[in-house]
């Protein structure tokens, strides 16, 4: 049998695994240590990018926040003169408006222009269109409708969609016309208002010559209402197109 081991024998095993565990450890973080001296460049630049882009973030936060209730305010206090009516002066402020607060006015245009990305700023975009188009002024209204379509907002959407219908009609753009007309009729869930625009797509698409698409149209008109004015007008329609109202 093997003899046991002395005492001696045993505190100098035990001296001998401290040693070389102190020796693996100091190997570690000597290798830490290079590896730092190495790519300290790197690891100082990643961390100022890391840094640079919390800070952004914050920034960009605090600022929107900023921006929507600026942009709120501004809306707030001309939307009046738009409402009344004094198209003029919501676009554009005149320093003839009264003062708020010892403040000037910004008109719906410059709105448009400082906080067009704001919801505040969206709906500006879409008064500023409708102003433009209530002043004859339609190409410049066509073009704020269109920016009005890329709105998030439901109910901007809709109103982009249904003024640039108005515009393609009086360009004489009638497939187009009702093709943003019926892309309005989707965003609405009003009856009586998703009927008048289903009715302007029927009507542009008659005009423009396609009459299957303008009967099938029609027939969705009398499916959709079995009774009231645009049912009549969309049996008018299908009498006008020679075909028979079943």
């Amino acid at each position: 049998m093997k003899s046991k081991q002395t005492l001696e024998e045993l505190n100098a095993e035990n001296e001998t695994s401290t040693l070389d565990l102190n020796l693996d450890k100091d190997s570690k973080a000597g290798g830490i240590d290079v590896f730092i001296q190495k790519n300290g460049k790197i690891i100082i630049t990643l961390s100022a990018i890391v840094i640079i882009l919390v800070s952004l973030i914050l920034w960009f936060r605090a600022n929107s926040k900023q921006n929507e209730y600026d942009a709120s305010k501004y809306l707030a206090r001309i939307e009046m003169y738009f409402l009344e009516g004094r198209y003029e002066d919501a676009l554009y402020a005149p320093d003839s408006l009264p003062l708020i607060r010892n403040e000037k006015l910004r008109g719906l245009i410059r709105i448009v222009e400082e906080y067009g990305s704001t919801k505040s700023g969206n709906r500006a975009t879409l008064y500023t269109a409708d102003a433009l188009y209530q002043l004859g002024k339609y190409p410049e209204a066509k073009t704020y409708y269109e920016k009005s379509i890329s709105s998030k907002i439901p109910d901007i959407k809709l109103g982009g969609y249904a003024g640039l219908g108005a515009c393609n009609e009086r360009d004489g753009k009638l497939e187009d016309a009702a093709a943003n007309y019926l892309k309005a009729v989707e965003l609405i869930d009003e009856d009586g208002l998703k009927l008048r625009y289903m009715y302007f797509a029927g009507l542009c698409t008659e005009k423009s010559g396609k009459k299957d698409e303008a009967l099938k149209i029609y027939r969705n008109i009398i499916s959709f209402n079995k009774f009231g004015e645009f049912n009549n007008m969309a049996k008018a329609g299908i009498v006008r197109l020679g075909d028979v109202v079943e």
